[in-house]
């Protein structure tokens, strides 16, 4: 019976070695990504400096480069897959220095390997690169895709006056939440004024989770409606 228990036993902690090794396994350590989607984390680009007196030679075309983006975003590894050999050379050394925002896989930073494509041509600017995205600084929310970030919500006092003449209704607000997930502004947009001043000394204590774009917290505006039934 001894040894029957000490075989089971035996079994169940290799079973759950072997489920700990597979799923360390299956967390990727470094994906493949399009360019377009890598280049939608590019942060920063240095332009590579096109050699001296070569446009007047004409060596223009694009120079393709396979590179590698580790974990905080920095460019680790690069080599040229396609491109003229002067060109790419002084590709290789400008793109070294591009830096992205961590791309995020299932909430862990991962590496990215992925392509990029700068592109010498004959008149001004002469050299091309991928630029990096204008980011908003808010944007806006339906009032139920915010309500799902919030983390604190104050009622509101019930004011006696509206009470006493059995003033009632729907009273919705213009928030924005900055990126921190404290309201920053409120503005009154439907509602009895007596009933809206009540709804934003509430709405005002009210608390959300930040808002992420790409991993990175934004400003947003919503709305905010607060009931008031007698």
């Amino acid at each position: 019976m001894k040894a029957t228990r000490w075989l089971t036993i035996g079994m169940f902690l290799l079973a759950g070695a072997a489920l700990s090794q597979n799923t360390e396994q299956s967390a990727p350590q470094r994906i493949e990504r399009s360019e377009a989607i890598a280049v939608g984390n590019l942060t920063d680009v240095v332009a590579p400096q096109y050699p001296g007196g070569d446009v007047e030679k004409g060596i223009t075309g694009k120079v393709v480069l396979q590179i590698v983006i580790d974990k905080e975003g920095k460019v680790v590894e690069a080599w040229v897959t396609t491109g003229h050999p002067i060109l790419a050379a002084a590709c290789l050394d400008a793109v070294k220095q591009w830096k992205f925002r961590p791309y995020v896989l299932n909430n862990t930073p991962v590496e990215v390997e992925t392509t990029v494509t700068i592109e010498f041509i004959s008149d001004p600017p002469y050299v091309v690169t991928p630029q990096p995205l204008r980011r908003p600084m808010r944007i806006r929310l339906s009032a139920g895709v915010a309500e799902g970030n919030l983390i604190r919500r104050v009622d509101p006092l019930y004011p006696a006056e509206a009470k006493a003449n059995h003033i009632q209704g729907d009273v919705v607000l213009r928030a924005t939440i900055d990126k921190d997930g404290n309201v920053a502004n409120l503005k009154p947009i439907e509602g009895d004024p007596l009933l809206a001043e009540a709804a934003m000394a509430a709405a005002s204590q009210w608390k959300y989770r930040p808002y992420l774009l790409n991993g990175q917290p934004i400003e947003v505006e919503t709305a905010i409606r607060i009931r008031f039934h007698l």
